[in-house]
Order: structure tokens, then sequence, then C-alpha cells
């Protein structure tokens, strides 16, 4: 009898299991995680197609470009937001100078925010390149050899044993949670790092909610993408005159803003943009992974309130990523990828990349140069890296 019944428990077990796998197989997002992006790209157009002969005739559309990014899925600029120096602090460390700055984030008849930001130089001598990180753990997670405070008004917390931590290592990796800093600064690098939840809360009931309370009465208000590029582009205007250069570096969220930052300021001379996705450098048209609804259920504060009505119709939009990725001509932008994470369309963003190098060409740089996801040219302007794994 109870033999009988430990092999109808088994029975019964088992075809749960079964039902469940064939449930998560059937669902289009586990579809598209088991996937792997192709090495050579499909023969598809960007569209619209990109139409400038010359440099001039170049430069004269990319105010419309703006606005049009900003009147349909990230929201206007907010141009009006300065950042105002508290006070900063300076530590002793064997390997670099680490300088912690406090700034206040004013915005004209609006209370301000507190914002923390890292500077990290090495000892060796002056650096004239400044790597500006925007990272998903607060600074303090990121550098841990000295006692930089806790950003002011950040709820996450990557550090120690925790399951926040564990999962941020397991699904991100190392690199992404901290960067190689000693590698870096080793080869004469300075390192910049801000958390841009400090400013915009990530959390879609939050930020939807401080986003409004700082840019009310407008469906164009902007999205926490914008903002949050924002504030990337306030501390290159801090740091401009100490810097020859200054690249945005990021990853997914961040690699967006990475972009978009570069798109809307000069004073960012290079752009390394990790596994961007869609709304970064992959293309909403014929995209086989993540789509403006997806993006919109989890996170709908990323973008404007305007962004909805292109759902289910981005071809209707009057622009694509190519167009965000010209933008940045013609300084270096590297597009950094996964071979499994198709979710983030890695094709679709090397066919970006592919349509957006006709305005590096103008400028003499031409642009893209592989002919696969897999020919990476580190010397190239515009270079496309892919590595095995996931997101």
């Amino acid at each position: 009898m109870q033999k009988r019944l430990f092999k109808r428990k088994r029975f019964w077990l088992l075809a749960g299991l079964i039902l469940l796998c064939a449930y998560l197989l059937s669902l289009r997002s586990v579809q598209i995680i088991l996937q792997t992006a192709p090495d050579t790209p499909r023969d598809l157009q960007a569209l619209p197609v990109i139409k400038a002969e010359t440099i001039e005739a170049w430069e004269s559309q990319k105010p419309n470009i703006r606005h049009q990014l900003e009147t349909t899925l990230f929201g206007r600029y907010p141009s009006e937001l300065a950042l105002k120096q508290i006070n900063s602090t300076n530590y002793g460390h064997p390997s670099a100078k680490i300088s912690f700055f406090n700034f206040e984030v004013t915005n004209p008849g609006h209370d301000g925010k507190q914002m923390g930001f890292v500077l990290l130089e090495p000892n060796t001598g002056p650096s004239d390149t400044l790597f500006l990180i925007q990272k998903f753990c607060p600074y303090n997670n990121v550098v841990t050899d000295v006692e930089i405070p806790f950003p002011v008004n950040s709820s996450m917390d990557c550090s120690g044993n925790g399951i926040g931590s564990k999962l941020m290592h397991y699904f991100f990796g190392r690199y992404i949670v901290t960067p190689p800093l000693t590698d870096i600064l080793s080869k004469g690098y300075s390192i910049g790092i801000l958390h841009p939840p400090e400013v915009i809360s990530d959390r879609a009931d939050r930020a939807n909610e401080e986003l409004s309370s700082w840019f009310p009465g407008s469906e164009h208000r902007p999205g926490a993408l914008m903002v949050w590029s924002a504030l990337s582009v306030g501390i290159a205007e801090q740091f401009d005159a100490k810097f020859e250069n200054i690249v945005t570096w990021g990853h997914s969220r961040y690699g967006k803003t990475a972009l978009i930052a570069a798109a809307y300021s000069d004073k960012i001379d290079g752009v390394i943009s990790h596994q961007s996705g869609t709304g970064g450098a992959s293309l909403f048209r014929d995209n086989p992974g993540e789509t403006l609804g997806d993006i919109l259920s989890g996170y709908p504060h990323w973008f404007s309130p305007n962004a909805k009505h292109f759902v289910g119709n981005e071809a209707s939009l009057p622009f694509d990523q190519h167009h965000l990725l010209s933008l940045i001509a013609p300084r270096p932008l590297m597009l950094g990828n996964a071979r499994r994470d198709v979710w983030s369309d890695p094709e679709g963003s090397f066919r970006a990349a592919q349509a957006a190098s006709s305005v590096w060409d103008l400028y003499g740089q031409h642009g893209l140069t592989q002919k696969k996801l897999s020919q990476f040219d580190p010397k190239d302007i515009v270079s496309f890296w892919i590595r095995p794994g996931t997101h």
C-alpha cells in the first residue's frame, strides 16, 4: 500500500514538473532567453534611413532628432537641472587618490536633491581621461577600501552576504557590480562613480511620484533615463577643465544613459555602452527581444508618459535608435553585447551601428567596419564586441 502511494506521488510530481516546464517553455521571454544571437546580421535596413550628404546638412538635422526623441519616448531633456558642489573629502590610499564629492542637484522652483560622486585618480601622476560610470550598486559598495558615506536617498545595498548582493553578483557578474578598478587605474585612467537612483528612484512608484513632482504638468516630462543622463552631463561639465577626455560607461539601463548623455553633450568625448538593449543601441523595429511594451510593463518610469502611445506600434516612431547613435558622431563609440542576451538584441544593436556609421563617414571616420558580430576591432572609431554568456 505504501509503495503504491509513493509511486502515485512520484508520478504526480513528475507530471507537475513536466507541465511546469511546458508552461515555462511556452513563455515568449523564456524562449528568447534560450536563443543565441547570430554572427551574421540580417539583411534588413534600419528605418527611417538617415539622409545627409554633408556635415552641414547633418548638423542641421540634429536638433530635430533630439526633439523627436523627447516628444515620443524619452521626454524632454531637463536642461534646467544644475549641480552645485556642497563639500568634498579626500582619502589617502596606496593605489589611488580617492575623493568624495557631495553635490546638490538643483531645479528652479523645487527643492534640491543631494547626490554623491566618487572620483578615483591614479597615484602615478596626472590623468587625462575620466571614465564616468553610473552604477546599480551604491558607490560605497563599489569603492570599499575607504569609509565613503552611504547614498542619502538610496535603498539599494550590494554589500556583504545579503540576498541583494548575491543576486547582483549572480545575474550581472563581478565586473558589472564592481569594475576592475585597480587595472583601470594602473593604466593611468581616472574613474568617476555615481548612483543615479540617489536622485530619481529606480522603483516605478517612487520614481513616477518624484518625476511628476519635479517636472509637473506635461506628458513630455522627462523619464528617469533622461534625468539620469543629465546627471552624467552635469558631472562632465564640473570636471571638463580637469580632464581632456570624459567617457561615459554603463551596463544595461546605464548603457542607455551613457548613450543619451553623449547625444546631448559635447563635453562627453566617447562612450562605452554595454548591453544597452531596447531604448539604447538596439533598434525598435524588427526586434526579436524586449519590446517597448515589455519595458513599460516593468519600468514605466524610464520613459515619458507619452511613450505608451507607441506600444505595439513602434514602426510609427519618426526615428529609431541608429539616430540616437548618430548623434554621438564623430566621437568614439564601443558597443558591448553578449551572445545569449537576445533579450537585449545584439544583432539589432549591430545593425543600428551599421546604419549610423554613414554619419561617422561624413566626418572621415569610416564608422563600423565589421561585417560580423564577432569581428571586434578595438581600433575602430565605432566598435562592436560580443562575449559568451547572458545579460
